[in-house]
Parts: C-alpha cells; structure tokens; sequence
C-alpha cells in the first residue's frame, strides 16, 4: 500500500511539473516546445507491455507461410522474367517449458507446394502431399518433409538460446524464425533492433562483410494485440551494383501482430520492391518484387486430408 501511495504521488507530481511548465510554454506562445513537452509526459507515463512468447509443453503450434517472388531481368537486352509460390505448412512441436519460461521446440515443415516459371521455359511445380517424386533440383527439399530440421531452444524474447540443426533446412520464406523482444515492457513508439551482418560474394571470389540491422518499432496496441514494423537498414554503404543485386533479397520491410495474452504470432507480413541498374552491364536492370506471409493454422485444417485441402 506504501509503495502504491509513493507511486501515485510521483505521478501526481509529474504531472503537476508537466502542466506548468506547459503553462509557461504557452504564456509565452512558444507552441513547438509546448507540443514536444507534452509529447514527452506522455511518453513518461505510458504502460509499457510485456511481449513475449508462451507455450505449453505438448502443444503444436502450426503457420502457413507464403512466399511470392517476381524477378524482372534485362542484360543485355534480354528480358528474362522468373516467378516464383511456395505454400508451406510449418510446426513447432513443444517438447518443454521450464520455469524461467524458455521454451524447447522441434520446428518442421509438414508440407509445401512449390511452383515457379522462368520465360522461355516449362512450368515446374511440386506438391509434397500428392506426388510421389519431386521434380528436378527439389530433392532436398521433399526429403526434409514432416522431419526434424532442427531442435530449438529460445527464451520468452525469442532470442535463440541453442539451436541442433538435424538437417537441411528448408526456409520456406524471407524471414527469421522467431521475432526478438526486449527484456523489458516496451512503450508505444519505442524502436528497438538487431544487428546482423551479411557476407557477399565479390567479383574476386572473396568476402565481403556487410553490416545491417533489423529495426523493430511499436506502432500501436489494440484489444490485446500489438502492431510492430520492421525494416531491415544497411549501416555498410554498398555502392557496386553487383554487391547491391545479391542484397535486394534482404531488405524487408513489414508489419507483425502479436497477441499478447496468448503469447505468439497472428500475423506477419514482409514485402521487398526493389530495383538495381547497371549490376551487369551498363544496360542491365533488375527489378526483385517478394511478399511474405505468415498466419497459425486452425487445427482442423492443418490436418485435413488432401483431398479436402484442394477443394
């Protein structure tokens, strides 16, 4: 009861300070400052929420994940298009939750349906529920179907923890497997971001380091549900445009919606539209359109029958 009396009489004299110095900003016709400061008192008593993932040991929690592709090409002039849909059904099979609240996960893909055409050449398609044989150069990814890819631990943040990597992995998808989270509650319009770097191939065959981050911002919060963007900034100038064709895959921008009392994703979505000239030739032009998805699966459709998942 002390605690919450002392509490409220800071905040009681928070506000006190804040509305007169408000006052005097406005005595003084002084309307920027007067709308900063103002914006700063609410920052400062804002609640700040909690995001972080929550599971039961035993539960499955599956996604359907959709990643379109487009890949416009002219080198030389010769325009080649290349469009690409994969449709995959991912799980996390819960096998434990300690007390601290870190979560242990089996993450595999159930199934996938793939499809791409390249100008000039047959459609390709695979469906690893209706055909027996993959098509050419899916071998890898059929034989990673319904199996462990790996075993994952992960704090309540989403930060790995360990990861055993069982085999190949298929990533149906740009993205990363889970979101990271701060520590602490995080208040609206509050950014927060991951380093990351990158390595690309240059001309020479060598490496070349490319810093970067995922910039990860607060937006809104809505009947349980937080609405997060996410971007992803190069901090290494890339100049040469043959380093910047290799980076357009990379550069996401997006939005998610995470529940908060339930603790996991309803909805993720990253779009890349990004063009490069010159990359081979001086008349060479590239533009790379993408969009992912991601969104749980009811139950009852995740384990429907194939017959019906056509329909």
């Amino acid at each position: 009861m002390t605690t919450s009396l002392t509490f409220a009489k800071l905040l009681a004299a928070l506000i006190v300070m804040t509305l007169f110095s408000a006052c005097v900003l406005a005595a003084r016709g002084d309307d920027k400052n007067l709308a900063a400061e103002l914006e700063k008192a609410k920052q400062r008593v804002l609640p700040g929420y909690a995001l972080a993932y929550k599971f039961a040991a035993g539960e499955k929690f599956r996604t359907k994940v959709v990643h379109l592709a487009t890949v416009e090409t002219k080198i030389k002039g010769v325009e080649q298009t290349t469009k690409s849909r994969t449709v995959s059904t991912r799980a996390w099979r819960i096998k434990d939750v300690n007390a601290s609240g870190q979560i242990v996960f089996e993450n595999v893909v159930e199934r996938v349906q793939m499809w791409n055409s390249v100008s000039g050449q047959p459609e390709v398609s695979y469906d690893s529920r209706t055909d027996e044989k993959p098509p050419a150069g899916f071998e890898q990814v059929a034989a990673s179907i319904g199996r462990v890819l790996a075993t994952i631990t992960i704090d309540p943040q989403g930060r790995i923890l360990s990861r055993e990597d069982v085999q190949f992995q298929f990533n149906p998808g740009i993205g990363e497997l889970t979101i990271p989270f701060p520590a602490t509650p995080v208040k609206l319009g509050a950014t927060w971001s991951i380093a990351d770097e990158l390595q690309l191939k240059t001309d020479d065959g060598k490496q070349k380091r490319i810093k970067t981050q995922q910039l990860y911002k607060l937006e809104k919060v809505d009947t349980g549900v937080a609405t997060i963007s996410v971007q992803t900034q190069i901090l290494t100038p890339v100049n040469d445009p043959k380093l910047q064709s290799q980076l357009v895959q990379r550069l996401q921008r997006g939005t998610i919606k995470f529940d908060l009392d339930a603790g996991r994703l309803i909805h993720k979505q990253m779009d890349i539209d990004e063009e490069v000239f010159a990359f081979n030739g001086a008349d060479s032009h590239m533009q790379y359109l993408a969009r992912f998805t991601e969104e749980p699966l009811k139950e009852e459709t995740a384990a429907a029958p194939a017959s019906t998942q056509r329909k």
